[in-house]
């Protein structure tokens, strides 16, 4: 029996293809029909459907944007900027809403909307903590300024007050900190006052030197936020950050994960899940330090609660299925692998993992429908998984066959 690595597979599914990848500011674009034409060569590739969500909402299609989103997270369950994108979506569609919300006056009939916005935007986080803020270059319908005279009185307030989201719609993640940190030193004299700059600044630029790998930065301000909320402070907000202190706690984790401060990292997403036993993330980043440390069964067991604490992902099923594909736990792989497939067909991984195990259970026949419904949803990055499917297919015995 072939070992199958769920890392490998995951990396497959979650990750865009070296030549998307390359495409990707390309595809941010207002041309409609080039998003299309790359969109309609793979209907099954979530990032493909994504750009082309992007394109058609800056176009003001936003039923269409929307619909596009739900299938992006029905195609992949942990498309982190799916999520986010969900949450700008109705600040676009209605411009006032954020000052609705700021001053406690959202409409009831837009109160609904706002309250899933949130939920969208603390699943962002929650799934991907350094989740690509390329959106906001669309959310907010930013362009570089073009700048006639560089004395005026209005380059001057852009650049002190608005250069900075301008720097993380274009990813340009250094510079949105350099600004960030610029600013509440001279607006809030944050050396002396700290308590006294904004939430708001504090999140984007710890996430500004999260993506700038500034991780120590990114961690300072994290920290501090989780100390605000946990001192229950009351603070009047002009941009809102709809998280909580959990949110927080699961950032401050996947920081010292990835800036190597394991034990930290450890009793932090230990912390959180004492918090909420539903984040599903903190218990799937948990295995895979335990994975590292070469802790195969305490890896399998958190990924176990992910798939017991996961009610609409496929992925946390399908991630414990392979690891215990790996253990040689071929049967007991299996329902978890039935259950994704019946949660969200869409999810292409589950049904080609689901052929592996019927196939080496000896049920050849259910291996062919789970091959063919795996090529009939793959995207065409998983190639290497696609050409396997197609290979064991040819190999089973034909129907009708002895």
């Amino acid at each position: 029996m072939r070992r199958f690595t769920p890392s490998l597979i995951l990396g497959l599914a979650l990750a865009p293809s070296s030549q998307l990848a390359a495409q990707a500011v390309a595809l941010v674009t207002r041309d409609l029909n080039k998003v299309q034409a790359a969109a309609r060569t793979d209907s099954n590739d979530a990032e493909l459907q994504y750009y082309l969500a992007l394109a058609h909402w800056q176009k003001h299609h936003w039923k269409q944007t929307d619909s596009l989103l739900r299938l992006v997270l029905r195609l992949e369950p942990r498309f982190a900027e799916a999520y986010l994108a969900l949450y700008y979506l109705p600040f676009a569609r209605r411009p006032s809403l954020f000052r609705e919300e700021a001053r406690g006056a959202v409409p009831e009939s837009w109160r609904p909307a706002l309250e899933e916005a949130h939920r969208f935007y603390q699943r962002a986080f929650r799934t991907d903590p350094l989740v690509d803020l390329r959106v906001l270059s669309v959310a907010f319908e930013i362009e570089e300024p073009k700048i006639v005279d560089y004395t005026s009185e209005e380059y001057l307030e852009y650049q002190r007050y608005y250069a900075w989201i301008v720097d993380l719609g274009m990813t340009r993640y250094g510079s949105a900190y350099d600004r960030l940190q610029a600013l509440g030193q001279r607006e809030f004299d944050e050396r002396k006052h700290p308590d006294r700059v904004p939430d708001y600044i504090l999140w984007f630029r710890g996430l500004a030197a999260a993506h700038s790998r500034q991780y120590e930065a990114a961690i300072v301000n994290f920290q501090a936020l989780l100390d605000r909320t946990l001192k229950k402070q009351g603070r009047d907000e002009v941009v809102h950050v709809p998280l909580e202190d959990n949110e927080y706690r699961f950032m401050l984790a996947a920081l010292n994960h990835v800036a190597g401060h394991t034990e930290r990292a450890v009793a932090l997403y230990q912390e959180a899940m004492e918090h909420d036993l539903g984040l599903v993330m903190a218990h799937t980043y948990l295995a895979s330090i335990y994975d590292k440390a070469g802790r195969a069964n305490d890896a399998l067991l958190e990924r176990q609660r992910a798939a017991e604490v996961s009610n609409d992902d496929p992925t946390a099923l399908f991630d414990y299925a392979a690891a215990l594909f790996n253990l040689q736990r071929v049967a007991d792989a299996e329902d978890p692998l039935r259950r994704a497939v019946a949660l969200n067909p869409r999810f292409a991984p589950s049904h080609y993992l689901l052929g592996r195990v019927v196939e080496e259970l000896g049920r050849p026949p259910e291996a062919r429908e789970c091959y063919t419904a795996f090529l009939a949803v793959a995207p065409q990055r998983l190639e290497d998984l696609i050409a396997d499917a197609r290979q064991r297919l040819a190999a089973l015995p034909p129907v009708g066959g002895h």
